[in-house]
């Protein structure tokens, strides 16, 4: 189809058909009532030590863990003992980011909505350098609709997107079903956060969806700032076992960026070099 000058194209519909490998299944079955879906981009086959971490904290909770993978490398990615074989991964092209990878598992399998407990995470964070069972139980325990790891009011009051909790099969609800039928394959991470991370929240708040946070930013930093930036260190210090990837590759965005080595030894006797 030709463009017309000044009628940019409209970027198309992530869809699942004929674009999604199916690289690992899980050995055994695990319950359909918890699923978690992990967005992953990598330009190498192994997983790192925060992403296996992070897979084998949901799987020890009972959980069915999906990878929706764009890694740009085309061998097969491999997972630690304990991880590997334990998990269902999707190759996918890099396209769309973490709301393109949530978007095309559940077009792969629907039945992902109806679960009673669905987590949709990324791996922007550097960690869990602790356990999650407690975390998770105050997830599945929450009486909210959607329930997120960090609130903030930056750009407008949200849940922070890397991991996000929905309770009660509440993603089959039709404003919801719509909203990830509609997202597209954007090229600007700024648009991206705009109109999915951003407009998601406000979806929720327009729908009158419940939603409550394990660390709110009124906890971390003052109204408008990043806590999971801003307030890393504070994060922390409260029981928040991750730091994001961003602080440790771009220091200069965080405040005593150049402590945070120091800072997760000291809390959890973790090498933070050893989770990138």
């Amino acid at each position: 189809m030709m463009r017309l000058p000044g009628h940019p194209q409209r970027p198309r519909v992530i869809d699942a058909k004929g674009s999604v490998l199916v690289e690992q299944r899980e050995a055994r079955p695990y319950p359909s009532e918890r699923v978690a879906v992990i967005a992953h981009y990598s330009t190498c086959a192994k997983a790192s030590k925060s992403l296996n971490a992070l897979a084998r904290g949901l799987l020890d909770a009972d959980y069915r863990v999906v990878v929706s993978s764009g890694a740009t490398v085309p061998e097969p990615l491999s997972f630690e003992d304990g991880v590997q074989g334990r998990l269902t991964v999707l190759r996918k092209p890099n396209i769309g980011y973490d709301f393109g990878s949530w978007a095309m598992a559940q077009a792969w399998d629907p039945s992902i909505q109806r679960a009673k407990h669905v987590i949709l995470a990324n791996d922007s964070l550097v960690g869990p350098f602790a356990p999650l069972r407690e975390m998770l139980a105050r997830f599945e325990a929450s009486k909210a609709d959607v329930y997120g790891m960090t609130s903030t009011t930056q750009f407008g009051p949200h849940l922070q997107s890397y991991f996000l909790g929905f309770n009660d099969a509440v993603l089959s609800e039709r404003a919801l079903r719509r909203f990830w039928r509609s997202i597209r394959h954007e090229r600007d991470k700024d648009v991206v956060i705009h109109r999915n991370e951003i407009g998601l929240g406000r979806l929720l708040w327009r729908e009158g969806f419940s939603q409550d946070a394990a660390f709110p930013y009124w906890r971390v930093v003052d109204a408008g700032l990043n806590p999971t930036i801003r307030g890393w260190q504070r994060l922390l210090e409260i029981g928040f076992p991750f730091v994001k990837r961003q602080i440790l590759r771009t220091p200069e965005v965080a405040p005593n960026a150049d402590q945070v080595s120091s800072v997760v030894r000291r809390l959890y006797g973790a090498d933070v070099r050893e989770w990138l």
